[in-house]
């Protein structure tokens, strides 16, 4: 059988219905740099992303009778979310806030380059959560509206205003550092 060419729900009828390990380590593969960059945009931090995706990698498999219907991935993602904001809860509990989690890993050799990056993601990090989050599902995590609409438990057309607000938003605070650079 040819795991590339199913859809992510045949396959996952396939772990459900018929505990396929092959089937699962296909989606596995499908997912695992998205969700677990999904984690450190989320926790900021890369050991706590470490922990939390492979406690999602087992929810998902432990809790594979309750996925029934609809899109698989919008189903990943509200696990993945769900487990991220329970894991900031508890890591409020017991550490201080870091404010900037994102810091590029490596300087980026061009200047102006490392200088639009630290802007974005500045940007980025003062939208408003609800708008912040929509943005990230959309291009971080290459979801389609329907799945940030599952995911966030809101409506598609929420989701688009939500990411167009957001665009608008960076785009605002964008503006005069491009025109800077130009």
């Amino acid at each position: 059988m040819t795991y590339e060419l199913l859809s992510d729900e045949e396959l996952f009828a396939l772990v459900r219905d018929e505990n396929d390990e092959q089937a699962y380590r296909a989606l596995y593969r499908r997912y695992d740099k998205r969700i677990y960059s999904y984690c450190l945009r989320a926790l900021g931090n890369p050991e706590d992303a470490r922990d939390v995706f492979q406690t999602i990698s087992m929810t998902i498999y432990d809790k594979r009778q309750s996925f029934i219907d609809g899109s698989f991935a919008a189903w990943l993602f509200t696990i993945t979310r769900n487990m991220c904001l329970k894991t900031l809860r508890n890591l409020k509990h017991t550490s201080e806030f870091v404010e900037d989690l994102h810091e590029p890993d490596q300087v980026e050799s061009h200047s102006q380059d490392f200088l639009l990056r630290a802007e974005l993601r500045k940007a980025i990090n003062s939208l408003p959560e609800e708008f912040k989050e929509a943005l990230e599902l959309r291009y971080f995590d290459d979801l389609s509206y329907e799945e940030i609409a599952d995911t966030l438990k809101i409506t598609v057309s929420l989701a688009k205003v939500r990411v167009f607000r957001a665009k608008k938003q960076i785009t605002k605070l964008l503006t005069p550092i491009l025109d800077e650079l130009q």
